[in-house]
């Protein structure tokens, strides 16, 4: 069985309420353990109220929703080192400092954040089996567990070159971070970061301790100035305590396809074509990029979720002419 997670801000909770609805339409509740929705807000408790009003959305999924805030998975752990003054304030406190709160949890920096709280997402996990979700992943078809992990239990992932400036400094920071002396130059791939995102629970676990051993905590890395990602990290770990991933990744057959604000045009009706002729498991949708798209790919996303018996009408609001 599998563990569905997202981790959600204010600002997603229409989309997450259109991947209620997906999931509650896609994936047979046989086939999951619980479905994980954990905060990342400075204030839990107004998104807790909005969170409430959307349980409904899941269906047959609702009585195994589990709403959670940041607390529940990131503190009350047993710690290795005593907590610094930076954790104390700036980490677990920072809503209380003026001028430096920010969105996240407990004022934290609510990207950073988020990372830090999908690899703890796994304390709160009771199956080994977990597939991370951004709340802007709305499915399209049948979620088939066997698509996302093998017979030997391991992850499908997709796999990327490190080319991007930004997936190359992803990597090296999550090394350094792990302290494995391989250069990037070295490594022609690594296992992905798009999501949905499979992976083992015990391999999650275990970059929480190495983390721990080294920075005090998983959210003081993500608050601090190093900037790994956390998909880099587990790769990192693989790196470090197997010399390679095949213990825990064998190689997903497919592509995951989302949306970013970030995307020209050119770019969009690419991923458009190809998610009408072989949709994937689900479209992201940045929430910032939907006001960006022409009027001939707000009604060509709209079809793509109306052929999966979703209506996103109302999310994308009333037509415009170009």
């Amino acid at each position: 069985m599998l563990t569905l997670v997202t981790i959600v801000f204010s600002g997603d909770v229409e989309l997450l309420r259109y991947q209620a609805r997906s999931i509650a339409r896609f994936v047979a509740p046989d086939d999951i353990a619980e479905v994980l929705v954990i905060m990342n807000d400075v204030d839990e408790t107004g998104l807790r109220a909005e969170l409430n009003e959307i349980a409904p959305e899941y269906g047959a999924l609702a009585g195994k929703l589990r709403i959670l805030g940041g607390d529940d998975v990131l503190l009350g752990v047993t710690r290795s080192r005593r907590r610094t003054p930076f954790e104390f304030l700036y980490v677990e406190h920072r809503n209380r400092l003026p001028f430096l709160a920010s969105k996240g949890w407990r004022g934290g920096n609510g990207y950073r954040m988020q990372q830090a709280l999908k690899l703890a997402s796994a304390r709160a996990a009771s199956t080994d089996r977990m597939l991370i979700l951004d709340a802007k992943n709305i499915l399209l078809r049948n979620l088939d567990p066997a698509e996302f992990f093998d017979d030997q239990n391991r992850a499908c992932a997709v796999y990327n070159v490190p080319e991007p400036v930004y997936h190359r400094s992803w990597l090296r920071h999550s090394l350094r971070a792990l302290d494995v002396p391989v250069d990037i130059d070295d490594i022609p791939e690594t296992t992905g970061y798009e999501t949905p995102y499979p992976v083992n629970r015990q391999l999650m676990l275990r970059v929480l301790d190495e983390v721990a051993q080294r920075f005090g905590s998983v959210q003081a890395l993500f608050a601090s100035k190093k900037r790994p990602s956390e998909f880099m990290l587990l790769f990192a770990s693989c790196l470090k305590n197997e010399g390679n991933v095949g213990r825990w990744y064998s190689r997903y057959q497919g592509r995951h396809l989302g949306i970013w604000k970030e995307y020209g045009a050119e770019t969009i009706n690419g991923i458009l074509d190809e998610a009408e002729s072989r949709p994937p498991l689900t479209l992201g949708l940045h929430r910032n990029a939907i006001a960006q798209f022409s009027q001939q790919q707000r009604s060509r996303i709209i079809g793509i979720y109306d052929s999966a018996g979703l209506d996103l009408r109302p999310l994308f609001g009333p037509e415009t002419t170009d």
